[in-house]
This record gives structure tokens, C-alpha cells and sequence, in this order.
């Protein structure tokens, strides 16, 4: 069958949404489909070569996040979609170019599905527009979610906890389903060596904890490095690497030195997909301390690299991390992070089995096989406009 996939979030910005959805596009196409992707042009003439065949939607820079673009809604996205002809559009956002998934499939009849990857209230604070209160950016926020939630022909979140919180909220969708985004177990594996990684930043025998992400400040950064700097001031030999770019990295760069970690912190901007599984291989132990997550697909690739995971306790880790099983898992604290922190880099293989059965009960092959099962029900119950052969 073929795909199309809408995305507020694509190349040359490099995020969850990004991850998930050519995690899923290379998976779909292995087994034969065919994915295009309908995505905001970008700005700056970067596109870093997207793995995807892409429709570039007109778009201009969002000014309150950078290196995101916004789409407008071009008057032809109807007849783009009627001349790619796909099965099912799946849209990976609810901003413009959700907006324009759902016009396209309302005027054409495809199945559209839509996978909900960020709580945008808790942004808010962060990116809010400074004309009107975060409680009222917040309101408008949900008002709006619940308007367009309903509309799609189903609403995935990658994690249960997602779902019931929206439906806290108010949202009520005309099907839910619970579908994470599966992790490649064969690509991320114990068995890949980072010797090469720990050889570019001479790392030598020091115990190295990673993190991995957008560095933006809902990601919560300053209590990860908060409790490393607790942490090695008990311990010696340790360095954090803080892997990723983001529109908040020069100020945790900032932040880190302020601190007196100096070369105990290594940011070696933007990671080439080629690289990442080499990162995790060349990590003691793998950290993150955001909330503002709906799977933390990180921390699945992490486990499939079996290294120990110590993540901090929230709606969505708790659910797939159970503490001093398959990780460790940390409050808001700098103090109980160092504790966790201490605990994975000590681990010595303790969770590291629990941790790969998680990762391979997650598997990519499972959740794609699940998802284009999805994809099947569909399009048994519905058919296609005849404005598709106009």
C-alpha cells in the first residue's frame, strides 16, 4: 500500500517526531510499501538528504522555536493528494500540516489516522507568546486539541498513559488505539562497538553517561546536569555526553560550565543517524530526565543497547521502566538524579536483561506489523472518494 505521512516536524530538525516517523517509514518500506512524506519546506536550504520521498509544504520559520517551520495551507494540498493516490494518510502532527491532512482526507475520503506525539500545553511555558498568560495559552491549547482530535478516523499514542491523560482532558477521538513507536533491535544490540566514539573524545576508562535529544528547555537538561555535577562530586572519572543541537543548546553549554564541570561535559552537537547506535555503545549508562515526553524512544534504543537506563519518574517512563528491574528511575530532585545516576553506571549487567525483554516486546517488527494491521481494518471499512479519478 501506499502512505502518506503528514509532519509539522521534518528535516533539517532533528526530533522525536522526526525519529518515529522515518523509524517507521524505513520499516514500512522494507516490507514493500511505499511512503511519502508531506512536510514543511525548509528555511535554510539544509535538508541533511531525508531518508523519504518528500512533498515540500510552503512554510515559513516559527520565530518562537528555532529551526522549526511553519506550512500555510496551499489552496492545491487536494489535488497533490489525488495525484499521489496513497491508502491512508497517517499524520504525525496536529498543527498546519495535521490541519492539512485532515482537509485532504475529508475531501478525498482516505482513511486518515494520526499518532500524537507531543503535549503541546506543556510548551506553553517555554514558547507561549508573551501577549496573552500561560493559563490562557493553555486553555486555547486544549480547546483546540479537543476540536481536533475527534476528527481523524483513529488517535494513536505511543503509550497508555498518553491516552488516558487526554482523555483527563476532555478528548474524546472516534477510535484510540495504543501503538509505540517501535525500536530497531537488530540496528541498536549490545553487540555494536563504540570503541571508535570513545576514541574521538578520549575517553578512555572513564565512566560515560549519555543523554540523547533535542536540547530545548521542556526537556528539563538543567536537573540532569544538576545531578552529574552532585554525582562527580563523590565520584571521579565520570563524563556526561550530551548528544543532539536544539535551540536551547548554547545556554546549557553555558550552564554546565557555570557549574565547574569544564571537560566533564562533552556537547558534541547534531549525531549523524549513521552514528547514534556507536553513542549508545560507548556509554556506561543512558540518562533523561524529561517530562515532557509521550514514549522516550531513547530510552527503548538504549535498552536495546543494553545499557541501563536511569530516567526520571514520569508518566511515561514508569510505564515502561520498572525500578531496579529493567532501570532506575529518579524524582525531580539533583540529589535522587545522582543517586540513579550512581546506581546505572554501577549496574554491572543487573537490569540488563529485563531491559532488552522490554526493548524486544517493543520491537520494531512488532509495532510496524501491528500498525499496518491498523492500516488494513481501515481500508476494509472505508473507500475512497471517487474524487480521487476526477
Amino acid at each position: 500500500m501506499k502512505i502518506a505521512m503528514f509532519t509539522d516536524s521534518y528535516y533539517p530538525a532533528v526530533d522525536g517526531v522526526v525519529v518515529s516517523l522515518t523509524t517507521t517509514s524505513r520499516e514500512l518500506k522494507k516490507r514493500g510499501h511505499e511512503v511519502v512524506v508531506f512536510a514543511p519546506e525548509p528555511t535554510d536550504g539544509d535538508v541533511r538528504d531525508p531518508p523519504d520521498r518528500v512533498v515540500w509544504l510552503p512554510a515559513h520559520a516559527f520565530k518562537g522555536y528555532s529551526g522549526y517551520r511553519s506550512a500555510l495551507f496551499p489552496s492545491s494540498i487536494v489535488s497533490q493528494i489525488k495525484r499521489e493516490r496513497p491508502d491512508i494518510i497517517h499524520s504525525h502532527g496536529i498543527s498546519f500540516a495535521g490541519v492539512q491532512a485532515l482537509l485532504a482526507s475529508r475531501n478525498t475520503g482516505i482513511p486518515n489516522l494520526l499518532t500524537y506525539h507531543t503535549m503541546l500545553a506543556e510548551a506553553a511555558d517555554h514558547y507561549a507568546p508573551p501577549i496573552l498568560p500561560v493559563s490562557v495559552i493553555v486553555r486555547l491549547g486544549w480547546i483546540y486539541q479537543r476540536n481536533f482530535l475527534k476528527r481523524p478516523h483513529v488517535v494513536i499514542t505511543p503509550t497508555k498513559a498518553i491516552m488516558e491523560e487526554l482523555k483527563e482532558h476532555g478528548v474524546r477521538t472516534k477510535r484510540w488505539e495504543v501503538m509505540p513507536t517501535g525500536v530497531d533491535c537488530n540496528r541498536f544490540s549490545p553487540s555494536v562497538s563504540g570503541k571508535a566514539i570513545r576514541e574521538r573524545y578520549g575517553l578512555g576508562k572513564e565512566k560515560v553517561i549519555l543523554t540523547v535529544g533535542r536540547i530545548a528547555k521542556e526537556k528539563n537538561l538543567e536537573l540532569l546536569l544538576r545531578g552529574f555535577s552532585e554525582l562527580s562530586r563523590k565520584e571521579e572519572g565520570l563524563r556526561l555526553l550530551v548528544a543532539g543541537t536544539g535551540p536551547a543548546a548554547s545556554e546549557y553549554k553555558e550552564m554546565a560550565e557555570r557549574m565547574g564541570l569544564g571537560k566533564s561535559a562533552i556537547f558534541p552537537g547534531f549525531i549523524p543517524d549513521t552514528e547514534l547506535a556507536s553513542y549508545y555503545a560507548a556509554s556506561d549508562a543512558f540518562a533523561i530526565a524529561s517530562k515532557f515526553e509521550t514514549q522516550g524512544i531513547v530510552a527503548l534504543e538504549a535498552m536495546a543497547s543494553g545499557r541501563p537506563v536511569a530516567a526520571i519518574n514520569s508518566r511515561v517512563f514508569n510505564e515502561t521502566i520498572k525500578d531496579g528491574i529493567s532501570g532506575y528511575l529518579f524524582e525531580d530532585t539533583p540529589e535522587s538524579c545522582a543517586e540513579a545516576l550512581r546506581k546505572a553506571i554501577h549496574d554491572v549487567d543487573r537490569t540488563k536483561d529485563a531491559a532488552l525483554k522490554t526493548a524486544v516486546d517493543m520491537s520494531l517488527e512488532k509495532c510496524v506489523g501491528e500498525l499496518i494491521g491498523l492500516y488494513d481494518q481501515l481500508l476494509s471499512r472505508t473507500k475512497p472518494s471517487l474524487l480521487l479519478s476526477l
